[in-house]
This record gives C-alpha cells, structure tokens and sequence, in this order.
C-alpha cells in the first residue's frame, strides 16, 4: 500500500500497487462481450499456425453465442459473429474458413434511407391504414362483398372512433367519413347498415347466403313432399282406429241393453 501526499501536505489516502484499473485498459470494442472475450480475441494473433488458430476461434464463435443468444443458427447471423470477432482483433488475423472479413467501406456503409410517405393524413384517430384498406374496398365489384367489407371497416372505425372520443357516434358518422375517405366511391344506405347492426361493436361476423344448386333444392322439395305424405298417411290411420274403435263402443252399448 502507498501513501499518496495530497497538495495541503496531508496524507490521507492510499493506493494499491500492482492493480490493473480500468482507466489503464485499452477500450472495449464491443462491450456485449466483455473484456476476458476481447483479450482471448488478442490472444489468437500469438498463435501462428493457421489450423489451431482457426480451431480456438470456432472454440470462441461458440463462447460469443452464449453470450448473445439472440442469434439464431443460420448463415447470416453466423456470418454477423464472425465479423464481430474480426472487428475485435482490428482485422489482422486470418482464419482457413469461408467468412471473410469486412471492407473499411463496408463497416462504415450507411444503411439505406428509407422513404416516407409525404400526404398528409385525413383523419389522424383513423390512421393511415384505415384509408387504405377503405381504398382497396372502394374496388370491389360485387355489391354483397361491399357490404361486407364496409361492416368490417366501420367496426374498426367506431373502435377508433371511441378511442379518442368518449360520447356515443352515430352509424351516420362512420358511413360519411368512409365515403370521404373513398372519394365518394362507396355509397350504401344508411338504413343498410342499421337493419342488421352492421357497425354493432362485438356483433358476429356478417355472413353471406349461400346458393343452393338446382339439385339440392328439387331434393328439398322431394324430402318435403315425402315428409308431407307421410304425415296425412298417418293422420288418415290413426283417423280410422278412432272411427273404428267409437262403432265397437256403440255395438257393446246395444247388447247391454
């Protein structure tokens, strides 16, 4: 331990000798892995045959994926350990495998810029989104899927909607905005939509009717015949046991008398 003399000629603080501090350490290149795996990196440029060198870096590939277990066992994210392996050992090493280190240009490459849309949105408590999708409904043909997709979308709205506005809205509301939204493209009648609560929050899912071929319907028709003929087949019988049974009751009463 040394005594170190402060300016006022005290000697009130101590330090201990044969440390090594931080402030005295070269800089962490890539501080997720910490100093012990950056020195083992160092330590690979002492060894000169490229075989063993190669051997211990594979040892230190498979210390560097438990220290970031994010990545995952494919090509590119290998490919990512072993540039981070090169950039600590500052690119003066080789190694008798396929992954090559990175060009200056290539580690200092910008990433690409990525474009924005620049219109403005209508209305911001619907969301960009929302006039897309109404755009893509505004091309439907069929006039039963419109209805459908138009249900959907006004649901979707209505939430939104009362998101940011806590008062009640009105089925009106949702339909005039759609149809701004779609440049007057889509136009359906308000009473459409209210007959069947079609912007209900929490409602089913609309359904569309299905078409019935000519032969499931004359099948139909023939169950129902059949069904309807055994039914006064079986009224005629049990009206005949009564009739017969009221003449027996008839006959004993004569006899008794």
């Amino acid at each position: 331990m040394e005594q170190i003399e402060n300016p006022n000629g005290t000697q009130n603080s101590a330090k201990l000798k044969n440390l090594d501090y931080n402030t005295q350490r070269d800089a962490l290149v890539l501080k997720e892995y910490g100093r012990n795996m950056q020195n083992m990196v160092r330590h690979l440029k002492t060894i000169e045959d490229v075989e063993e060198r190669t051997r211990a870096a594979e040892t230190l590939i498979s210390l560097m994926k438990q220290l970031n277990p994010s990545v995952r066992e494919n090509s590119d994210n290998i490919h990512r350990i072993w540039d981070h392996l090169y950039i600590m050992a500052d690119g003066e090493i080789e190694f008798n495998n396929e992954f090559l280190p990175q060009t200056e240009e290539e580690r200092t490459k910008k990433p690409d810029h990525i474009g924005y849309t620049e219109t403005p949105v209508k209305y911001r408590h619907y969301g960009r989104n929302v006039e897309l999708v109404i755009a893509k409904a505004a091309e439907l043909e069929d006039e039963q899927e419109l209805i459908d997709a138009v249900a959907d979308i006004g649901k979707l709205m209505k939430s939104f909607y009362l998101t940011w506005n806590r008062d009640n809205v009105e089925d009106e509301v949702i339909l005039k905005d759609i149809k701004r939204l779609s440049g007057g493209k889509i136009e359906i009648d308000i009473e459409v939509i209210k007959e069947d609560n079609l912007f209900e929050l929490g409602s089913a899912p609309r359904q569309r009717p299905q078409k019935q071929s000519s032969s499931s319907t004359t099948r139909s028709r023939s169950s129902r015949s059949n069904s309807s003929r055994s039914s006064s087949t079986s009224n005629n019988a049990s009206n005949r046991r009564r009739t017969q049974g009221t003449k027996k009751n008839r006959r004993n009463k004569k006899r008794r008398k």
